[in-house]
């Protein structure tokens, strides 16, 4: 039978099975096709009767991880401080992301938390954020509940942004997150070569960019003053931190702190306007006040006042009345000469 295509099975003389696919442009007779190729003593293309078998598999390596950090390069503090930094940034961003956040919105919360209400346009300033990017950070934060835009107290016609109760929980639950990050990293590190690790770094990085005024700055020594505390002047290293007013605590407990740090380093402080002022003397007031804690006001029986408490904006909350201060440079003043009405 004549047919263009045809497959199947057949045997050499010498017996061997081959199967074949024969393809023709015409009809062909396959039959006498085959019996003349098999009468030529052509190799047919034999196919064996099982697979030949597997190559073995090549044995597992053996040769030990290449990766590695050239030992040169160790000795090139930029080289660690970027490698360093980007382990940290990876955990950091972890953290944030987990929470929906980014690096610039920790960033605004932490200033605010730091120096209270601001405007739009000092936080970027004082960022070195563009104003619109800063924008859509606040916008953010607003939308989550952390931040709010509200009317200034003392001139109604600027409009500030603020931490409100919710973000102030967020940012102190995300600060102890983070915290935990830096146990991560510094694990290699005792306590006490991690307060000198961060206040060596906090010096590079004050002679890398400088700080604004009012901004906390380290001192890694202090030395007693011979007026007040007699002529021992031994270096003693002291945490900044130590002496941060936290005025979300109630106005009774912060009384005591301010007079118990009045001889130490640092003596109690707060931030107004970005600048620096340490709390030397202040009570409890009489009566109650409502804002934001931390708010500044100004009252014709108490004088000037920081409201304080966790419910302050309720106005139950008692304040504290300011009766004396000390600026960065060391002058001690009346409160109204720092936290007067022409600079809030």
């Amino acid at each position: 039978m004549e047919q263009p295509v045809v497959s199947g099975t057949a045997q050499d003389p010498e017996g061997e099975r081959f199967a074949f696919v024969a393809i023709s442009n015409v009809p062909t007779d396959w039959a006498r096709v085959l019996a003349a190729l098999s009468d030529s003593g052509l190799a047919l293309g034999n196919l064996p009767s099982e697979p030949p078998a597997a190559p073995p598999a090549a044995p597992p390596s053996t040769t030990p991880a290449t990766r590695m950090t050239p030992p040169s390069v160790l000795d090139l503090h930029a080289y660690l401080l970027t490698a360093i930094g980007k382990a940290a940034r990876r955990r950091l961003t972890d953290r944030l992301t987990a929470r929906g956040l980014r690096l610039w919105h920790l960033t605004v919360m932490a200033l605010l938390g730091d120096l209270g209400p601001q405007m739009k346009t000092a936080l970027a300033t004082r960022l070195d954020m563009n104003a619109s990017d800063l924008v859509k950070i606040v916008n953010d934060l607003d939308r989550a509940g952390h931040v709010d835009c509200v009317r200034d107290t003392v001139d109604r016609r600027r409009v500030v942004v603020r931490l409100t109760d919710e973000g102030r929980s967020a940012l102190a639950e995300l600060s102890a997150d983070i915290a935990s990050a830096d146990d991560d990293i510094l694990a290699p590190l005792s306590p006490a070569e991690r307060e000198q690790l961060g206040s060596l770094l906090r010096r590079v990085h004050r002679h890398l960019e400088p700080e604004p005024a009012g901004v906390v700055h380290e001192r890694t020594t202090a030395t007693r003053r011979p007026r007040e505390q007699g002529p021992d002047t031994s270096p003693r290293t002291r945490n900044v931190e130590d002496g941060r007013i936290d005025w979300s605590l109630p106005a009774e407990s912060i009384a005591p702190f301010v007079a118990s740090r009045r001889e130490a380093y640092p003596a109690a402080y707060t931030h107004h306007h970005g600048r620096r002022l340490e709390i030397l003397a202040a009570e409890v007031t009489r009566r109650t006040y409502a804002g934001t804690p931390g708010l500044v006001l100004h009252t014709e029986d108490e004088g000037v006042v920081i409201v304080a408490g966790p419910a302050a904006h309720t106005g139950r909350n008692r304040a504290l009345a300011l009766t004396r201060v000390r600026t960065e440079e060391g002058r001690e003043c009346a409160p109204e000469e720092c936290f007067g009405p022409a600079d809030t």
